[in-house]
């Protein structure tokens, strides 16, 4: 057998866990005790999300070599259980925005840097801002003979 006519070795992706994390180059140690320094992560255009130490990845080879992998995809040991048809982004802290069937559910504290418009009630744990406009409108002070408020809140 001629040494020269071997087909080229290809190196099959490869499934590891983080060592050393980072926000552009992380250390990987395979399942078989390979330990790769320096892969780049790689994620979709618009979503970027820290790896923990511990996280599995799935790395491919660059052009098949052994020493040239991108992580392409990544978990951590957090079990998240999804109803059918739900879509959660989650954090290694705990906090989840849920996308479920009808609404989006969030775990934490919200905080918005901006306007909020609804096109339904607004409410709270003791009601509606709705019924907070109408006790309002509808007040008076009749001990002092005054009329209800002339600037009506918005109905």
């Amino acid at each position: 057998m001629n040494p020269f006519n071997k087909a080229p070795m290809m190196r099959q992706a490869l499934i590891g866990t983080i060592k050393r994390t980072g926000n552009k180059a992380l250390q990987v140690l395979g399942l078989s005790g390979e330990l790769v320094d320096d892969v780049p992560l790689y994620q979709q255009v618009g979503f970027a999300s820290w790896l923990p130490k511990d996280a599995e990845v799935v790395m491919l080879p660059m052009s098949g070599k052994a020493r040239n992998f991108v992580i392409v995809a990544g978990r951590d040991a957090v079990a998240i259980e999804l109803a059918e048809g739900e879509t959660v982004v989650y954090n290694q802290h705990g906090v989840e925005l849920r996308l479920l069937k009808d609404k989006v559910k969030i775990n934490t504290s919200l905080e918005v840097d901006g306007d909020i418009k609804a096109t339904g009630d607004v409410a709270d744990k003791t009601g509606t801002m709705q019924a907070m406009r109408q006790t309002y409108n509808g007040h008076g002070h009749a001990a002092e003979g005054t009329a209800p408020p002339a600037n009506k809140m918005g109905v």
